[in-house]
C-alpha cells in the first residue's frame, strides 16, 4: 500500500511540475470534445457512481487542450471521489461569456471578455471557510483513511487556470455540493 501511495504521489508531483513548465500553445477548442475525452477516460468511475454529466457550452474557447483535459479530469475525478454515498452523482458544467468589468475579481482585467466555466456537483461539499485552502498542495480537508488521494489534484487545476491567465474559485456547502468557477480570457 505504501509503495502504491508513493507512486501516486510522485506521478501527481510530476503532473504538477509539468503544468508549471509547459509551453503555452493555445488552440480554439470545443469544450464538448474535452468533456467527451474525459468521460471516456473516466468511464468506469462514472458508471460506478451512476454519474450523470450535463453540459451547456456557449462556444469554443482558446485553451491549451491537453492541459484542459487534465483540468476537467481532475475536477470530475474529485467529484466522483467526494460523491455522497446514497445518491447518484450529478455534475453540471456550463460556459458563458462575461465582461471582465462585471466580475469584480482583482486578478482579472476589466477591459476584456472572459469565458466563465462553472462546474457544479451534488457531492459532500465542504465548509465555506475552506474555499481557499482546497487549492493548496497537500491540503486535504478529510482524514487520509476516509478519502484516498495525494492532495495535489486541485493544486494542478489552479496551476492550469493560472497558465491560461485566468482565475478559479470554489464555493462549497456541506452535503449540498461544490461549485467551481473558472474564468479564462476569451
Amino acid at each position: 500500500y505504501a509503495t502504491q501511495g508513493m507512486r501516486e504521489l510522485i506521478n501527481s508531483l510530476l503532473t504538477f511540475s509539468r503544468a508549471t513548465l509547459t509551453e503555452k500553445n493555445f488552440v480554439s477548442t470545443s469544450l464538448d470534445k474535452i468533456i467527451n475525452d474525459v468521460k471516456e477516460a473516466l468511464r468506469e468511475n462514472l458508471y460506478e457512481k451512476q454519474a450523470v454529466i450535463t453540459t451547456d457550452f456557449h462556444d469554443n474557447v482558446r485553451i491549451i487542450p491537453f492541459q484542459f483535459v487534465q483540468l476537467m479530469e481532475n475536477l470530475i475525478h474529485n467529484a466522483v471521489k467526494f460523491a455522497q454515498p446514497a445518491i447518484p452523482l450529478e455534475i453540471t458544467i456550463k460556459s458563458r461569456l462575461v465582461n471582465g468589468s462585471d466580475l469584480q475579481i482583482e486578478k482579472l482585467s476589466g477591459e476584456i471578455k472572459y469565458c466563465h466555466i462553472s462546474f457544479a456537483d451534488n457531492g459532500i461539499g465542504f465548509e465555506p471557510q475552506h474555499n481557499e485552502k482546497i487549492f493548496g498542495v497537500f491540503q486535504k480537508l478529510h482524514s487520509r483513511d476516509l478519502y484516498e488521494g495525494t492532495g495535489i489534484g486541485l493544486a494542478i487545476v489552479k496551476k492550469i487556470v493560472e497558465n491560461h491567465n485566468g482565475h478559479i474559485d470554489a464555493v462549497g456547502e456541506p452535503l449540498k455540493g461544490t461549485v467551481f468557477n473558472i474564468y479564462i480570457p476569451y
